[in-house]
């Protein structure tokens, strides 16, 4: 299902390769990422499975590595054959359209845009808000309204009208919190593990334990982005406490 869920997330979207050179290379690059994710899977699991559950762990990890060193770069050669038709396809429609004694122009196929809040609003288009919130269908949030998103350069922060996601990048769920059980978020410089230099930390304070940890803590090195990231915590937390 997480690999399902990477795969979703890096998924050319309709209409977004138009060419057939774009075609290609967007069929290499997932291609390569099948093959890729089942080499690492060969290693990863039996580690994974031996540090939770010693050599039943390992026997485990071992076959379902094995599996998806099959599995998987099957699945990237089928993305990828479906990339390079839709490639074809754009080079085709754009040279009909081209010779066309009309001149008109290929219709571009977007992402469909997205609704804001539990009232499903609606706002100019932004193609990257389109395009969170059709990642979001994809993975825990799936079918709670959209709100917002904030880049964090190669990890994203997702939030509904209910919860927080944050996603790793490699597409894998990193954090998932109820917004009704996040007391209150700071933003504060804390200092890099291991490191003596600083770095700008959202802290989310938990109403009780039970949901994991106490606090959360979110680093990153733009301090732009931490106060973008704080400021949509909290519009979400009072959003929920005005339910």
């Amino acid at each position: 299902r997480k690999y399902a869920q990477r795969r979703d997330r890096f998924k050319t979207l309709p209409g977004t390769s138009t060419t057939f050179v774009q075609g290609v290379e967007s069929g290499v690059e997932k291609l390569l990422r099948g093959v890729a994710e089942g080499v690492i899977g060969v290693v990863r699991y039996p580690l994974r499975g031996a540090e939770k559950r010693g050599v039943e762990g390992l026997a485990k990890g071992i076959g379902k590595g094995l599996l998806g060193l099959i599995v998987k770069p099957v699945i990237g050669l089928s993305d990828a054959a479906t990339d390079v038709m839709v490639g074809m396809k754009g080079a085709l429609d754009g040279a009909g359209s081209g010779g066309s004694s009309r001149g008109t122009t290929p219709t571009q196929i977007r992402p469909r845009r997205a609704f804001y809040g539990r009232d499903r609003s609606l706002r100019p288009y932004e193609i990257v808000d389109a395009i969170s919130a059709a990642i979001m269908m994809r993975t825990r949030l799936a079918g709670e309204n959209y709100l917002s998103h904030v880049d964090m350069g190669g990890r994203v922060a997702i939030l509904g009208v209910r919860r927080f996601l944050l996603l790793g990048d490699d597409g894998e769920a990193e954090l998932l919190i109820k917004l009704k059980n996040i007391k209150h978020v700071e933003l504060r410089q804390v200092p890099k593990q291991d490191e003596k230099k600083m770095e700008w930390g959202v802290l989310i304070f938990l109403k009780n334990r039970k949901y994991g940890n106490e606090v959360e803590v979110i680093t990153t090195n733009d301090r732009d982005v931490a106060i973008d990231l704080c400021s949509k915590i909290k519009q979400g937390v009072n959003l929920a406490g005005s339910r």
